[in-house]
């Protein structure tokens, strides 16, 4: 009886941790996602500033 509780309390454990990593790595990744669109816009908003400042020749 107590070999198939423990049984029972190692597969837990491990079904737990791998759930843990699972949403680590999803919210790292959803970080990652969200850093790399505000790095995209800041970018872009810096090169329309830049671009203001120079008239094209007509």
């Amino acid at each position: 009886m107590k070999k198939t509780f423990k049984k029972f309390k190692n597969k837990y454990a491990i079904i737990k941790c791998r759930l843990m990593v699972a949403l680590i790595a999803g919210l790292l990744g959803g970080l990652r996602a969200a850093a790399a669109g505000n790095g995209l816009s800041g970018i872009n908003e810096a090169t329309s500033m830049v671009t203001s400042y120079f008239d094209p020749g007509v």
